[in-house]
């Protein structure tokens, strides 16, 4: 492997989340090089002159930004409504892609963006599923394949967000997708990753049933959307899972996972606590929980683009693919149109939602 050649990245989208990637693509992947970002906003682009390298350009228009020759690759962190379009304007520009997730809102252009990417097989196309570079959880994944567990057969986990009183998310959730995909689709994605086989059959999932409601934000209704979701899948290996999504939390962000396997079962994350340090005062004894997603998986976030640098320049196989993604994505949409039907929803014989 050659330590001198480095991965010329562009940023599209420099927001909350495409910021971090950025500053972790300029410091802290030593096999990358970050040449540009782009985004329409100029308060982002103020922001990225003051603390990127100044050797970065900047640009608003992503077309402009994919024409340089210099650019090998891009991380697309912009709205998720634009994920889609962007994905399939950069495999045009003969760029490789890590997107973060999800793909798209809606099944049918996760579909078509699954279907180009593989016009372009000499090009690597990865989506950001965080969970699977933390180190925790590829534990437990090292335990499952050792055997230590016996079988696993049953997965509760959540994605419980941190409350928040300004009413952020409740504008934002007409675009995300609903809570199921939104926050729930990183819970998919694990249970897949733990309880399928690597090669499954087409066939993954029997059903799906979801239910939720709103506890601080009856408004998210008019969006068809709640503020507690739970969903339960059934895979055809006889495996479950059973998830619950929130924005309700009051004491920070709280994301946990418990495998139940035939022989042992695993936490991960029980105690959402934000480091090592107790406090011992009138309240009592306690610790600080981690106040958002970003603190809890700062590490995974570093690890997925160093991983993602090393697919590419050593022409490494994908960790986690538009395929994955694609599949987590039925599974979601499947947990949405449930809630909205209060209904199961069953998978045919080639493994796609009857959403009926």
């Amino acid at each position: 492997m050659s330590l001198q050649r480095k991965l010329r990245y562009a940023v599209l989208g420099i927001g909350r989340m495409g910021s971090r990637h950025a500053q972790n693509l300029a410091f802290r992947t030593p096999r990358a090089e970050l040449v540009a970002v782009c985004d329409p906003r100029s308060t982002t682009l103020e922001w990225a002159k003051q603390s990127l390298p100044s050797s970065t350009r900047v640009f608003t228009d992503s077309a402009e930004c994919l024409g340089q020759d210099n650019v090998d690759a891009v991380l697309i962190a912009s709205e998720t409504g634009l994920h889609a379009k962007l994905v399939i304007d950069s495999i045009k520009a003969e760029k490789h892609v890590l997107v973060e997730k999800p793909i798209s809102i809606d099944l049918e252009t996760s579909r078509k963006v699954v279907e180009e990417t593989e016009k372009y097989p000499h090009l690597k196309v990865m989506v950001g599923f965080s969970r699977r570079f933390d180190e925790s959880y590829r534990e437990v994944k090292k335990l499952i394949d050792q055997g230590k567990l016996g079988k696993p057969h049953l997965i509760k986990s959540a994605t419980n967000d941190q409350h928040d009183p300004s009413g952020f998310f409740v504008s934002y959730a007409a675009a995300s997708g609903g809570i199921f995909i939104d926050c729930g689709i990183h819970d998919i994605d694990l249970a897949r990753w733990f309880l399928l086989p690597s090669n499954p059959s087409i066939k993954q999932v029997r059903r799906v049933f979801a239910l939720g409601h709103n506890v601080q934000h009856p408004e998210l209704s008019k969006d068809n959307d709640v503020d507690n979701g739970i969903g339960i899948v059934e895979f055809e290996n006889d495996t479950i899972l059973v998830v619950h999504c929130n924005r309700t939390m009051k004491h920070g962000h709280d994301c946990f996972t418990e495998v139940f396997g035939t022989e042992s079962k695993v936490i991960v994350n029980g105690n959402p606590q934000l480091n090592r340090v107790e406090i011992r005062d009138i309240h009592g004894v306690r610790t600080e929980s981690t106040p958002t997603y970003y603190e809890r998986f700062r590490e995974a976030f570093v690890n997925e683009v160093n991983e993602f640098t090393d697919v590419v320049l050593d022409d490494k196989p994908l960790p986690v693919s538009c395929a994955d993604a694609l599949e987590a994505a039925k599974i979601a949409t499947a947990l949405s149109h449930s809630f909205k039907t209060s209904q199961p929803v069953y998978f045919d014989d080639a493994g796609e939602p009857l959403l009926v």
